[in-house]
């Protein structure tokens, strides 16, 4: 992983890859096209594919696990190198174009109001609902928004958007405990801990490369891994309150 050496950026763009050969740098080329005064890391988590060559000549960063460690390793990496580096926002958004680098704008006036230590992409924080979903994700999004409420005290619509800002001071809090996905089981143990996290609306678009995280056994194995994960959470959290106190 190369570090750039003179870095005046506050903000870090971190997109997670895994097999994206098709999107990862149409994907790249719309960050730096939409957010120039942001810098760029991709986190190669074990792609199989062409993906790094890919980005040869974007000017990003890439940062490569030697296996696929998983979604939640590949945004530690990143909050990692953010640290180490001092940025004071990292952005996360997904490899797949999915989400559009356009709208990051939006989000960052939001977050830059100061109201939050983590600002949420989210689709369905207008409606709050659930229409157009396939019945198992969308029973497991309520799911889990409703189980996020009752752990946490504030209702997250969108725990599974891949577009978020984070600011610095909860880097280093997103070391120290793991995650599957990075999703309802993170916002729990920080919310728990004290951040304020927020939803800011965006769209999003269809995907049109590669297979999606979600399958058939995932609906099963997915929601209790993740209430396992949800419960360790809040006691890691909830000791971590207690020895600092």
């Amino acid at each position: 992983m190369d570090i750039p050496p003179d870095r005046r950026c506050r903000s870090l763009v971190a997109v997670p890859a895994y097999n994206e050969t098709a999107t990862i740098r149409a994907v790249i080329d719309a960050v730096r096209a939409n957010l120039p005064d942001c810098d760029v890391l991709v986190v190669d988590d074990g792609s199989r594919d062409e993906a790094v060559a890919a980005l040869s000549g974007s000017g990003a960063v890439v940062a490569t696990h030697l296996c696929n460690l998983g979604y939640g390793h590949a945004i530690q990496t990143a909050v990692l190198y953010a640290t180490r580096l001092g940025y004071d926002r990292l952005i996360t958004l997904d490899a797949d174009g999915q989400h559009d680098p356009a709208q990051v704008r939006g989000l960052l006036t939001e977050f830059d109001s100061g109201r939050w230590d983590i600002l949420i992409g989210s689709r369905y924080v207008v409606q709050r609902k659930y229409d157009g979903v396939p019945l198992g994700r969308r029973l497991g999004m309520q799911l889990f928004s409703t189980l996020v409420g009752l752990l946490a005290g504030h209702r997250i619509y969108d725990t599974t958007s891949g577009l978020k800002i984070i600011g610095r001071r909860a880097f280093v809090p997103l070391t120290r405990w793991h995650f599957i996905d990075f999703h309802a089981e993170a916002l729990v143990y920080l919310m728990r801990l004290g951040f304020r996290i927020g939803e800011f609306p965006i769209t999003v678009r269809e995907r049109r490369h590669g297979p999606s995280m979600y399958s058939a056994l995932s609906h099963v194995k997915y929601p209790l891994k993740t209430i396992l994960m949800l419960l360790l959470g809040v006691v890691h959290a909830d000791l971590s309150r207690r020895r600092a106190s």
